[in-house]
């Protein structure tokens, strides 16, 4: 099975679990598209060819073109001219942009998180380190960095530190940089106890470490462009 049979099946079986969410056909696949996206099954440079979105779907190609528009709007999709569209991929330049902003947003959500901690938060914080750096998983991750950085009280900061990580979070999965090396647990026990010096410490190296890698492997991507798409859009 080619890499490009995996993935349109994977859309297909997420668009069979996001189906039934949605009361319109265009905010599902929208959705469904936009989950692909974020969560590496389309892959940064890939092209997207609308028929076959569609028919993965199961739906014409006038919604995922709508929807493919919107995106662009998000900066996850870029329109070329008479080729059409391809997964945005980012710059260096903008790499380090994104996570020079990571770190000054989530250095200041973990500071906060852990001036009001308390042994509830601090328990389940412990837990869902655990869990994540045993068994990984995208819903985990959310949960355990919406526990960290306490949701509930920093609602918009915590929003922006999501669309931030969502823009690189792609290229974790699908270029294979590991997101944490298994230090999910250790963060959660310094954060717990409210030592603030090392849980920052340790959130700051792990960002510029994973920053550096993406970096790295960005570099060698630009080396091979992207091939142009083949047969109808």
């Amino acid at each position: 099975m080619t890499r490009r049979t995996r993935d349109t099946d994977l859309v297909a079986d997420v668009a069979e679990r996001l189906s039934s969410r949605y009361s319109t056909v265009g905010q599902m696949v929208y959705e469904i598209i936009r989950e692909c996206i974020l969560s590496g099954i389309l892959a940064p440079g890939e092209w997207l060819r609308q028929e076959e979105l569609a028919e993965r779907i199961g739906v014409s190609r006038i919604p995922v073109r709508t929807a493919l528009m919107q995106l662009e709007a998000e900066d996850l999709v870029t329109f070329h001219p008479h080729r059409g569209a391809v997964v945005r991929t980012l710059t260096v330049e903008q790499v380090r942009e994104i996570y020079e902003l990571r770190r000054l947003l989530e250095t200041h959500a973990l500071r906060k998180s852990i001036a009001s901690m308390t042994s509830a938060r601090a328990a389940r914080l412990r837990e869902l380190g655990a869990a994540l750096d045993e068994n990984p998983s995208v819903d985990d991750r959310v949960a355990f960095y919406r526990e960290l950085y306490a949701t509930e009280d920093n609602p918009v900061t915590v929003e922006l530190i999501e669309d931030l990580r969502n823009r690189v979070g792609r290229y974790l999965l699908t270029l294979r940089v590991e997101d944490h090396g298994g230090g999910h647990r250790e963060l959660a026990r310094q954060a717990a106890r409210g030592d603030t010096e090392a849980a920052e410490k340790h959130l700051v190296d792990h960002l510029a470490q994973v920053r550096q890698r993406i970096v790295e492997v960005l570099s060698e991507e630009a080396e091979t462009p992207p091939k142009r798409p083949t047969g109808r859009r």
